[in-house]
């Protein structure tokens, strides 16, 4: 068995900050895999909380998180991501040991806002880290394995999690909170092992240009539509966590049975396929040619949903299949191309400011998705999934277009047909 370890090394990046870094994403996930399915439980059976209240906290926090972590980018220039990393990291570890005492909204809603918070600019600081540590041809390979890792460490958190819950001669919610709390300090220590980088971690004193470096991200148009598009083509999670149990329970003859499997298929071939479909991701040209591909797999992935509306539960089960797999290599394109992007479109001084931003195109999984997929797939049915098919193709045709706005505005070529105009040199896609 020699040969799994020997192979594993070949393909992942060689030892130093990238290995640290996926390391940290894997133990983030798996600690989130441990708490995500009872957490819950835990505040209504044991801190015995009203359902509402906890909907409360967690959709506070969620826009808070969202926004407050998009804002962290002059927070990293000044202190640096690798030390920001560490405390938000350790923030975590005391926040989610604070659930332990919670027994009422007054001190739940500040907890669970600050640790959702943390939690987002954490991740924050590691994709800049990923961009500042990593050579430009590695960096959505890094962000590529940190995402397959994460996807593996969460299923395995999921699956402890659902073992823990059956056992009852332990209590399975304090075993599974500091699980998830001791996860957030290996994330820490992990944090520590980074290098030192008086450039990266050395104070930045006042008067260097923060009010133009915060400006330059909101003066920058096409980046900013870039954003858009890229959370538009994220509303595509919401498919599978909630279009295609509606869908499937409710207008199509396959066996309810079949929905574990189809979200299986997807985490596996997502834990498998990541880094591969990153490959050739790492420049404007590449990301923007992977980004077009995702929204027509995308859209294409919606045109078979639609047909998988039938009674018939053989043929339904196998267009449902067909529907997954297209569906999953749109997102593996998707996340690819998204993430090359964003850094090829990022200057090398303003890297923290782009990435902060940037991150708020989770508002397209975490916000628009649910909404606007409940109710085109659950009130329109057939139609909806049209309509969404034609959103992704269009995003993929108009994402070509800004592309090349953007590059015009750099000075590079970012035509998804030719050879990458940029080499090796990140750089001047970056200026």
């Amino acid at each position: 068995m020699r040969w799994i370890p020997d192979r594993l090394s070949r393909v992942m990046p060689p030892p130093g900050p990238a290995r640290i870094l996926i390391l940290g994403s894997l133990l983030d996930a798996a600690g989130t895999g441990l708490w995500m399915p009872v957490s819950i439980l835990y505040f209504t059976k044991v801190a015995h909380l009203p359902v509402a209240h906890v909907a409360l906290g967690m959709s506070t926090a969620g826009i808070v998180g969202l926004f407050g972590s998009a804002m962290t980018g002059p927070l990293i220039r000044r202190w640096g991501p690798r030390r920001l990393l560490m405390v938000f990291s350790l923030a975590q570890v005391i926040l989610t040991a604070c659930y332990s005492f919670v027994d009422g909204l007054a001190i739940y809603l500040p907890i669970v806002v600050l640790a959702v918070l943390a939690g987002r600019s954490g991740r924050v600081c590691r994709n800049v880290l990923i961009g500042e540590l990593s050579e430009p041809d590695q960096r959505v390979r890094v962000r590529a394995f940190t995402r397959s890792v994460g996807n593996a460490g969460l299923s395995a958190g999921v699956a402890v999690a659902g073992m823990l819950m059956q056992v009852s001669a332990i209590s399975p919610y304090a075993v599974l909170l500091w699980g998830n709390a001791l996860s957030f300090l290996g994330l820490t220590i992990a944090a520590t092992k980074l290098p030192k980088d008086p450039r990266r971690d050395g104070f930045e004193p006042a008067g260097t240009g923060d009010r133009g470096k915060r400006s330059g991200v909101f003066a920058d148009r096409p980046f900013l539509v870039i954003t858009m598009l890229v959370t538009v083509l994220g509303t595509q999670s919401a498919i599978l966590n909630i279009g295609l149990p509606l869908w499937l329970t409710e207008q199509t003859g396959a066996p309810k049975s079949l929905l574990a499997g189809l979200m299986l298929l997807n985490t596996v071939m997502c834990v498998l396929l990541q880094v591969r479909a990153s490959s050739g991701t790492d420049s404007l040209t590449g990301g923007v040619r992977a980004l077009r591909r995702g929204g027509l797999m995308l859209g294409l992935a919606c045109l078979v949903y639609l047909a998988a509306g039938l009674k018939e539960p053989v043929l339904a089960s196998v267009l449902l299949i067909v529907a997954v797999v297209s569906h999953t290599f749109g997102e593996l394109w998707q996340a690819a191309g998204s993430w090359g992007i964003s850094y090829a479109l990022s200057p090398p001084d303003r890297l923290a400011d782009y990435q902060a931003f940037f991150s708020l195109v989770n508002i397209g999984p975490d916000v628009l998705g649910p909404l606007v997929v409940s109710a085109l797939i659950s009130d329109w049915g057939k139609p909806g999934w049209g309509v969404l098919a034609v959103v992704f193709c269009l995003v993929a045709v108009v994402c070509q277009a800004v592309a090349r706005w953007a590059a015009r505005t750099r000075g590079v070529s970012a035509h998804p047909d030719v050879p990458d105009g940029l080499g090796g040199q990140r750089s001047s896609a970056s200026a």
